[in-house]
């Protein structure tokens, strides 16, 4: 027969030496028994002197009172309430977010006697989900924000065109669209699956997580512990590479369905040896496991999206409010050419990316006195002809240097070149080689006079599979006659 005593010692040290706070309580809210993990919940040194204190009696727990009587009426109804939220204080007077777990014990004659249950401290749980939130609608907002400038974009195209930087800008629009909609898709699929992990996943976490036993603790912690960011850099050759290797193994230990779980595994960051997880696979248990690290870590991936995306929308919009910007102040400014360079490279991207190689060869240069404005349409012009001239496909490289007192640019497209017979009048007003409705002749003699308005020089040097087009620009200002 059990001694009465070791069975009161047993119960006892699991009492005291719980994790989770444990209490009872009389219906006035006084404290009968509570363990130390309660007591350290609510910042108290010891049990006895939180049931001394008797905060809850004192209504001098809850940040909102009405709470415990919610509570109250709640347990009345109910008998049994289960992860119960609520704010309340600590000795030391700062708050924290907890969830209480409860039953109401009765006596023979069904009165109610007193309370018993469970504390959990959930302020970690609750700031990241409150983190998460903020997170989501930041995204949102500027998910919007960029479809307003996709739609604003849209609405002004014709309101543009009038003019020849316009018009270079309502034949980019196609592409600019094209480029902020990836984005805005890519932040919209990452948003939702940030959504389904908030609403499916977060809440168990830790209900999952402490149940696990110590082996598959430790297994889930290796999984999550593995660089997420190699595999977020493996090309489609590389991961299916990886994917046959690993469905050799999977398929070795007969494991079902190892297409699949080679795709998961790879998501995770598994790339070397798969042994290790192999004994996750081999009960339901393990494979939750598995599933659970994969949802980590496609929450991580839809972070690492949506900040690239972030980026790139950001970048093709700064570059096109830099490009459509007209400084009406008529004085120069101190810039660096290579950013207006990159800035038409960016908005041209769509059409440079199916079919043409740029090679840049950029010196460290200074920034000069400029209408950097006027020298964004030169670069636009020039590199428009250039994809014209190769059908965008060949390669354009692009060359700046320092050449004594002036800054040269170099412009090459490996296209079909200009006759010899035409060459002397490109740079004429309204002459053009293009079929009607492509160019109106005025885009080259526009860049001969702002060329020339910097003081500088344009020059053309063409043949087949290699046109240049070199514009020099002073260093220093010249206060001349020039303006």
């Amino acid at each position: 027969m059990s001694d009465p005593q070791a069975i009161e010692a047993g119960f006892r040290s699991i009492f005291e030496n719980a994790v989770e706070g444990i209490f009872q309580t009389d219906l006035q809210g006084n404290y009968i028994r509570a363990n130390q993990a309660l007591a350290q919940i609510y910042g108290y040194a010891s049990a006895d002197e939180l049931i001394a204190v008797q905060p809850n009696a004192r209504a001098s727990l809850y940040v909102d009172p009405q709470r415990r009587q919610q509570f109250i009426d709640l347990m009345a109804q109910q008998d049994v309430l289960s992860n119960f939220e609520s704010q309340v204080y600590r000795q030391d007077g700062s708050i924290i977010w907890i969830a209480e777990t409860c039953r109401v014990v009765r006596d023979r004659k069904n009165n109610i006697i007193y309370y018993e249950g469970f504390v959990r401290d959930i302020s970690e749980q609750q700031s990241a989900f409150k983190q998460l939130k903020m997170a989501e609608a930041s995204l949102q907002q500027k998910n919007r924000e960029l479809a307003d400038t996709l739609n604003e974009l849209q609405n002004t195209q014709k309101e543009l065109i009038h003019s020849e930087k316009m018009a270079a800008l309502g034949q980019l629009v196609a592409g600019v669209a094209h480029e902020i909609n990836t984005p805005l898709g890519a932040i919209r699929s990452s948003i939702e699956t940030i959504s389904l992990f908030s609403q499916r996943t977060l809440p168990n976490l830790p209900d999952i997580l402490r149940e696990l036993p110590p082996e598959l603790f430790e297994r889930f912690t290796a999984l999550r512990q593995l660089p997420i960011q190699d595999t977020l850099q493996l090309s489609s050759r590389e991961r299916r590479q990886y994917k046959r290797k690993m469905m050799a193994v999977l398929n070795d230990k007969d494991i079902q369905n190892s297409d699949g779980w080679a795709d998961t595994f790879i998501d995770i960051g598994v790339l070397g040896d798969i042994d290790p997880f192999l004994l996750l696979l081999q009960s339901e248990q393990g494979e939750q496991v598995v599933e659970l690290a994969h949802q980590l870590a496609l929450l991580e991936r839809s972070t690492h999206t949506i900040g690239t995306a972030i980026e790139r929308a950001a970048k093709v919009v700064f570059a096109l409010k830099t490009y459509a910007r007209f400084d009406q102040s008529g004085e120069k400014v101190t810039a660096n050419i290579i950013d207006g360079i990159e800035t038409v490279l960016t908005l041209y991207h769509n059409k440079i990316k199916h079919g043409v190689e740029v090679v840049r060869h950029y010196d460290a240069i200074p920034a000069i006195p400029c209408y950097p404005d006027e020298l964004t349409q030169v670069w636009t012009n020039l590199v428009h002809n250039a994809l014209q001239a190769m059908d965008e496909r060949g390669e354009l490289r692009i060359r700046v240097r320092q050449q004594e007192r002036a800054l040269r640019v170099d412009i090459t497209d490996s296209g079909c070149g200009i006759p010899d017979s035409v060459l002397p009048h490109i740079f004429e007003p309204f002459f053009t080689t293009k079929p009607s409705g492509e160019g109106n002749g005025l885009g080259l003699d526009i860049v001969h006079k702002i060329v020339d308005k910097h003081q500088g020089t344009i020059e053309v040097d063409s043949q087949p599979g290699k046109t240049t087009f070199s514009v020099t620009l002073p260093l220093i200002e010249d206060h001349g006659d020039h303006g």
